[in-house]
């Protein structure tokens, strides 16, 4: 009667995607806006500064990425394993480790920031000397990026990406108000720029506090124990793709640059910088999509939820392609209007700029497909994959494209993102056939296909008393027809009866709800697993009390027929595990 629906997962991805969306175009126009305030209030050269500071920037946000996309992703995978002790230690190492390792490059930088901004500058001493002054403040934004929006990444393993996006707005409207007033009113130039940026994050951790106080989140600070340090490694491994990224990145546009100037002189150059931009307009759709199924695929992986993940996905990828499309239709239809928006009015300049977004837009949906399946491989620990993936479009397809097309044509050097692209999705579906026949795997995703043995029942109900009783007799029937014995069957129905019962009651008060439920049936074990988004409530901390609507029956029948009840709360979501013999002995 009923099947295994999305509309839990569905709902829960709707609910993270906004304040995620939000987190990134904050984050995106906070960097934009930055450059716009410096450029107007201390000019081009200072502008250059910024531009100049990119590799350590760069470098920042590589070891930021590397601990802290690595530490969420493996604390996803615990929690969703029900493995907690090992998630709060890999909560832990990811600040302790990662605000060191910050620090230490702190130290190296200040160590040797001169001569570092005396090559980056090409010998001019007066943009040297800027560089210098932006990035003293500046780099002490690395242990407190670490903290404040490593933090911001856990709390949406807690079901709260509202705390998330407050956070990266708070910051980074902090940064903006500040980098004003320091260069506007107290004359600290650039430096005012660097020092804006590391104050924006602290007052950030304002936002923090809600959550740091409550009771009710599921991650906590442990004592470091020594052989708790051997999961550093690992956390390291899964976050490399987003490190390699950033290193590849400050390389493909060293290449590029080099070639278009070469080649277009500075009117290319515009032209890319116009390409760039509408990148970071598509990203901040592209890395909100992402960032929404980080944590829900990897809890759902933990759980080996595959059929939750083929619905997560399917929901993020429909709503990445459309905004790829969207941006993409819109570059194709009006590119002149798009750079005349970023100053490009003459005709010489529109004579580049125009083909080059039009060529250039013809990148962007594949671009967001790879990009979703490099995340998603990284997130379901294919690494291996996820960090190809980034080399090949990254760098190695796209340099060697428009080296091609710099030989050939150049004013075609915009197709080598759509070709590098391409060569990319094609090389990863060749992979993903051998992986299939290797593995025993399906699809794109490269998923299981069966989870375990023993017989599977997987299915929504809704989050009401009368769907309780009909599902009772159904799981009953189930279990007698895969070998359970009349006792452990009963067992089972009345399990289901009563936890259905008291969520709806409890959890949705009778209103409009959906629960999950998987069935197993192993050659020792019936295993219920029911997940929720209703109130939070924890089945094996229940104290039946005299009068209450569940001092009869309910959780304390559940609890004296089962052999073990266990409880999480993942993602917002009430995961209630209840565990009974396959054969029960009757009792005289």
């Amino acid at each position: 009667m009923y099947e295994r629906s999305g509309t839990l997962i569905q709902r829960k991805f709707r609910e993270y995607l906004i304040p995620t969306v939000l987190t990134s175009i904050a984050i995106s126009l906070g960097n934009i806006v930055n450059s716009v305030i410096v450029g107007n209030l201390l000019g081009e050269k200072a502008l250059s500064a910024i531009g100049l500071s990119a590799p350590i920037t760069y470098s920042l946000n590589a070891l930021f990425l590397l601990f802290a996309v690595g530490g969420v992703t493996c604390a996803s995978i615990a929690k969703g394993r029900r493995e907690v002790e090992k998630a709060n230690q890999i909560f832990t190492l990811t600040f302790v480790v990662g605000i060191t390792s910050m620090f230490v490059l702190l130290a190296v930088l200040l160590l040797c920031m001169r001569p570092i901004t005396v090559i980056l500058a090409q010998g001019d001493a007066g943009l040297a000397e800027l560089t210098l002054a932006y990035l003293t403040p500046l780099v002490f934004v690395g242990p407190v990026m670490m903290l404040i929006m490593g933090m911001a990444q856990f709390v949406r393993i807690d079901g709260k990406p509202r705390i998330a996006a407050c956070i990266a707005i708070t910051a980074n409207l902090v940064n903006l108000l500040l980098a004003f007033v320091f260069i506007k009113f107290m004359n600290m130039g650039i430096a005012g720029a660097g020092l804006a940026t590391v104050l924006g994050y602290v007052v950030g951790i304002c936002m923090l506090l809600p959550y740091l106080l409550s009771k009710q989140r599921t991650l906590h600070f442990v004592r470091p124990r020594g052989n708790d340090f051997t999961h550093v490694p690992h956390i390291a491994s899964v976050g490399s793709p987003k490190a390699l990224m950033q290193g590849l990145s400050f390389l493909r546009t060293l290449v590029l640059n080099t070639l278009i100037v070469g080649a277009l002189g500075s009117l290319g150059m515009a032209a890319m910088a116009v390409c760039v931009n509408t990148l970071m307009l598509t990203s901040m759709f592209i890395s909100g999509t992402n960032d929404t199924l980080l944590p829900i695929v990897g809890t759902l992986y933990g759980e080996k939820d595959y059929p939750g993940i083929h619905f997560t996905v399917h929901t993020g990828f429909k709503f990445m392609i459309m905004a790829c499309i969207a941006v993409m239709v819109l570059l194709l239809l009006i590119p002149g209007t798009v750079g005349q928006m970023f100053g490009i009015n003459s005709k010489e300049g529109l004579a580049i700029v125009e083909p080059a977004l039009q060529l250039y837009a013809l990148s962007l949906p594949l671009y967001g497909v790879n990009t979703i399946l490099q995340n998603f491989y990284q997130t379901t620990e294919r690494v291996k994959l996820a960090s190809l993936m980034v080399f090949l479009n990254g760098f190695g397809f796209i340099t060697l494209f428009a080296l091609m097309f710099t030989v050939w044509n150049v004013n075609f050097i915009w197709l080598a993102f759509l070709l590098a692209e391409l060569a990319t999705f094609l090389v990863i579906l060749g992979i993903g056939v051998h992986i299939r026949k290797k593995e025993g795997t399906s699809g794109m995703l490269l998923l299981q296909k069966e989870v375990e043995d023993g017989a599977l029942l997987d299915l929504s109900i809704p989050a009401t008393v009368d769907a309780a009783t009909g599902m009772s007799e159904k799981i009953i029937h189930f279990c007698r027809e895969n070998g359970a014995n009349e006792s452990g069957a009963m067992r089972m129905g009345i399990a289901v009866e009563e936890m259905v019962v008291n969520t709806a009651l409890y959890g949705h008060k009778n209103k409009q709800g959906v629960i999950d439920m998987l069935v197993r049936i192993t050659e020792q074990e019936l295993i219920l697993r029911l997940r929720d988004d209703g109130v939070p409530f924890d089945p094996t901390k229940y104290q039946p009390e005299e009068g209450h609507e569940f001092a009869i029956g309910g959780i304390e029948v559940v609890r004296r027929l089962s052999k073990d009840v266990r409880y999480t709360r993942q993602l917002g979501f009430n995961v209630s595990i209840i565990t009974i013999p396959r054969i029960v002995l009757q009792e005289n």
